[in-house]
């Protein structure tokens, strides 16, 4: 199929606000225009008697992050069910979902087990007899298994769906682990993107999923967390170990016709021709993790209009809606998907670009675990200075080979520079940074707000050819001591000291460790000179060393420190 942007075949949809409150379509002011969407309770109930028509099941991408599964109850192909959201509400804090058994209830709108199934109107094809090849659509007969013909479904878009077997799994990861990324594996440059793992969040967490190619065929490679290790993915196979990594297949996405009757006779020979377009809605979950909304606390929770999946599905900035939705309520914590990172682009724009440049959205705080592991095309990322904290291998695979901070605030990650700009920027070497503070963490790499000193510390350090934890750097330069430190400390008495402590402290935390050094600072720990005064010698040269037995025994709470 030739690679096109098939964004323009969508035809926008008026979508009615469902008012909680009242049970009653809400002020038209706030109905909205949107090329993806959720169905409403009657969208989705109306004219379907048979309770296991109502039934959903869902991808195993899906279930690998996070969907529900429930076992007992089975569709009418006989497949596993799920939840999936509804865009109608009932009261405050509650949205519609399509339950493993086929009825409705209510959620919390903070829920991350629901599945979101996007409905869409779809372009008819000309009225020609023979269709272009890229008008020929690709209906599939779906039957039950009785042999039924129960619909009929449109493979269009693309998406990762399917786990591939054991033996793939092995030669992908085995390809993606040596190195052979850019040969036999060929990195993309697309990424597809889901929430965080994370079920406290309150922001929109992404996490990016790239996409490789392997002998003409697509995969993603997915470090997995199924919500149950018991699951059971569509080839059987056990979802567990609770983490643990899938490669999965991207392919044609399968939508279910709901106005089959009323198609042209040329695609529907026994159609009245009503139709105007195609009626669409996913036949399967094709992904989860994602809150209606991240609070339950904002009075908008409920209101598809700043909802997070209609920002998602659409692109859209929900956070601020200046038109085409409820700009009364801003959704504070909704998300802001105008950029890279939504499902509109991400499945229906076929011929995108590889992504080489990446701003971290305003509104995303946090940056979560393998966030972009495998990104390996990304050549720049930018983190705006609200990021709180970085997860493990957010980074793993990327090259970066530089830092710097940029006059705003932000930081800045890159592979290569212009010599021109090297002069006015200050620049952190990464391979440098790594070589001398021992357990480099770029998450709090990005919390030090003293640059400078960071750099001063790591060429005095290189110099000396001496490695300090990086906990002990960032200790340094928040107690204002880095000066005396290199000036005054005998480097001998910490290469002898650091190994014990840091055996003592390997299961404490980035930030126990962090306190544990500030206290340790604060004793003088970092100063020869303070260490060789006769008032002190006999607790300060071993401070902290005792102090890590201390918190070793756990009979403080370093935390409190």
């Amino acid at each position: 199929m030739e690679r096109t942007d098939l964004r323009s075949f969508i035809i926008p949809s008026m979508i009615k606000n469902i008012n909680p409150l009242t049970g009653k379509n809400g002020s038209k002011a706030f109905d909205t225009i949107d090329f993806l969407f959720l169905d409403s309770y009657d969208e989705q109930f109306n004219n379907k008697t048979d309770v296991i028509l109502k039934r959903i099941t869902c991808t195993d991408f899906a279930l690998m992050n996070n969907a529900y599964q429930f076992i007992q109850d089975k569709s009418s192909l006989g497949e596993t069910t799920t939840w999936t959201w509804l865009r109608s509400a009932d009261q405050f804090k509650s949205i519609a979902c399509v339950l493993d058994d086929g009825s409705v209830a209510y959620k919390t709108a903070v829920c991350r087990h629901a599945t979101i199934c996007p409905s869409l109107h779809y372009s008819l094809p000309s009225n020609k007899k023979q269709f272009t090849q890229l008008e020929k659509p690709d209906i599939k007969e779906i039957k039950d298994l009785t042999g039924k013909v129960i619909y009929h479904t449109l493979q269009i878009g693309e998406y990762p769906q399917t786990k591939v077997n054991e033996g793939m799994n092995q030669l992908l990861e085995g390809l993606y682990n040596n190195g052979n990324i850019k040969e036999n594996l060929v990195c993309t440059g697309i990424w597809y993107t889901v929430n965080g793992q994370n079920e406290i969040l309150e922001d929109f967490a992404g996490k990016h999923i790239p996409e490789f190619e392997y002998k003409g065929e697509r995969y993603v490679r997915v470090v997995s967390f199924p919500r149950d290790e018991e699951y059971k993915y569509s080839d059987g196979t056990l979802a567990g170990p609770a983490k643990s990594i899938r490669w999965v297949k991207v392919e044609p996405i399968s939508f279910v016709i709901k106005n089959w009757k009323q198609m042209p006779k040329n695609i529907n020979p026994n159609g009245n021709g009503r139709a105007k377009f195609y009626n669409l809605r996913a036949e399967k979950g094709l992904l989860a993790n994602i809150p209606f909304y991240p609070s339950e606390y904002d009075v908008n929770n409920t209101l598809w209009q700043n909802s997070t999946p209609r920002g998602f599905l659409n692109g859209i900035n929900v956070i601020d809606i200046k038109q085409n939705g409820n700009v009364e309520y801003p959704a504070h914590r909704g998300g802001n998907f105008l950029g890279e990172g939504n499902f509109l682009d991400e499945a229906f724009n076929l011929s995108r670009e590889p992504i080489t440049e990446y701003t971290i959205p305003k509104n995303e705080t946090i940056i979560p675990d393998d966030a972009f592991n495998g990104c390996v095309t990304l050549k720049k990322l930018t983190i705006h200075p609200g990021v709180k904290s970085i997860g493990k291998n957010a980074f793993t695979g990327l090259d970066f080979k530089y830092i710097y901070r940029t006059e705003k605030g932000d930081t800045v990650l890159i592979n290569d520079i212009l010599k021109e700009q090297s002069k006015d920027l200050k620049l952190l070497d990464i391979k440098k940074l790594s070589r001398v503070f021992d357990n480099f963490d770029y998450n709090l790499l990005i919390r030090c707000d003293k640059f400078e000193q960071l750099i001063k510390l790591s060429e005095i350090l290189n110099k000396n050819k001496f490695g300090i934890p990086y906990v002990y750097a960032l200790a340094l330069i928040e107690s204002g001591m880095v000066e005396e430190f290199y000036k005054e400390s005998d480097f001998r008495f910490f290469k002898n000291e650091i190994p014990n402590v840091n055996k003592l402290l390997k299961d404490a935390s980035d930030e126990e460790k962090l306190a544990f050094f500030k206290f340790a600072a604060s004793l003088g720990c970092f100063s020869a000179k303070k260490m060789l005064d006769k008032n002190r010698t006999i607790f300060a040269q071993k401070a902290s060393s005792l102090l890590a037995i201390i918190l070793n025994t756990k009979k403080i709470n370093i935390r409190r420190i």
